[in-house]
Formats: C-alpha cells, sequence, structure tokens
C-alpha cells in the first residue's frame, strides 16, 4: 500500500447525529443488529458487538480511555480500548464496510497477533501511523507490559528517570493523543457517515425481507 502521507494528522471528525439516530432507532424499533460495529465521532460513539448496544455521548469516554487516577486495573483497562481501536484499523483496511461473519473471524485472529507486531503493521506496512505515533505507542505499550505482569508501580518507568507514578499527567496526555490519532486513522479509512448510510441500507433491506418473510407464512 503506497501512501504519500500517514493517516493519523489531523483532529477527529464529527459525524451526522441524525443518521446516528436513525440507526439506533432501526435497531431498537426492530430488534435487529449489526454483527459489529463502531462509530466514533468527536460528541458520540456507538458500539455494538455479540448483539449489545453501547453507547457513549463523548469520545473519550468510550469504555474510560483515560484512566481517572493511578490505578493499575484502570491503567490496563485503558490498553484493551487502545488495542482495540487497532484492530478496528486493521478491520477497516481488510473488511472495509463488510458485516458479514468475517469480521468475527478476523477478530479472532486478532487476538493471536501481538500488538507489538500490529502497530509494526501499521507502520512498516501499510503506512498509515508516523514514526512519532509509533514511538508514543511502544512507550505506552512498554508500561502495560510491566504492569501486566507486576502490581509495583514503581517497575514501570515512563520517561527519562521518571517513574509511571511520578510522571501520570503526561501518561495520560500522551494515552489521550494516540487515542485520538488513532480514531483519525480509522476516520480517514473508513468514513462514518457512509459506514452509518450502508448499515442503515442493510438494515431496512433485512427488516423488509423480515416482514415479506413474515407475510408468506
Amino acid at each position: 500500500m503506497n501512501r504519500k502521507a500517514t493517516l493519523d494528522i489531523g483532529e477527529p471528525k464529527d459525524i451526522d447525529e441524525k443518521k446516528l439516530k436513525e440507526l439506533i432507532a432501526i435497531m431498537d424499533n426492530h430488534r435487529i443488529r449489526p454483527l459489529k460495529i463502531f462509530i466514533v465521532g468527536k460528541k458520540q460513539w456507538l458500539r455494538v458487538y455479540g448483539g449489545n448496544i453501547s453507547h457513549g455521548l463523548h469520545r473519550e469516554e468510550f469504555g474510560e480511555v483515560i484512566p481517572r487516577r493511578l490505578d493499575r486495573g484502570e491503567i490496563l483497562d485503558s490498553f484493551t480500548k487502545i488495542e482495540f481501536m487497532t484492530n478496528e484499523i486493521i478491520q477497516a483496511i481488510i473488511l472495509k464496510e463488510d458485516f458479514s461473519a468475517r469480521g468475527s473471524w478476523l477478530d479472532s485472529l486478532n487476538t493471536k497477533i501481538d500488538f507489538s507486531q500490529k502497530i509494526h503493521i501499521l507502520r512498516d506496512e501499510w503506512k498509515l501511523i508516523s514514526d512519532d505515533t509509533f514511538q508514543m505507542l511502544n512507550k505506552l505499550k512498554n508500561v502495560r507490559n510491566v504492569l501486566a505482569h507486576s502490581w509495583d508501580f514503581g517497575n514501570a518507568v515512563y520517561g527519562k528517570d521518571k517513574t509511571l507514578e511520578t510522571n501520570f499527567p503526561q501518561f495520560c496526555k500522551d494515552l489521550k493523543e494516540v487515542w485520538k490519532r488513532l480514531v483519525v486513522v480509522y476516520e480517514n479509512l473508513q468514513p462514518q457517515n457512509e459506514l452509518m448510510d450502508k448499515l442503515i441500507l442493510e438494515l431496512k433491506k433485512s427488516v423488509e425481507q423480515r416482514k415479506n418473510e413474515n407475510k408468506t407464512n
């Protein structure tokens, strides 16, 4: 994949909230769900996975991306969201607007690929993220690796001659910046309004098909 510039530059875009409202209404009124989708804008996000709907009013609220305090569990949970966003980028490249079961198959494959390998693919093979984003992800990942195997914050170094505890505000700032950049990559690969247009169309077709089947039975 040849690109002149990486896709992690700029600010997240807003989404058409009328389309999001229509999409949610179709799912609620007709009890129909896509297998797996993620829609994110500056003010709202929507995730459907395994038949469950999660919806929030601010991008940063997605599963509490930024830890509220120096807590091992919250920090590790933040990295789960970072890896989730990385997986969505990979899916957007490989499957594009494919809402079939292949999305679940790719999820299964993603769980078997190391996070370090994923970010190498994003930078080295697909040229989606800059060296700066790659280095930030690596720096953050090193903290995740330490905390995954240790309860002691003192073992986690963040910055030159600094621990995670003494440099926690900078850690949170970098985590938020990386999340934002990954969202920008995802939006550039998968324009969110176009995604909602296709989802609405697909769900309406499914609803109509269901009605026709009920008439013939």
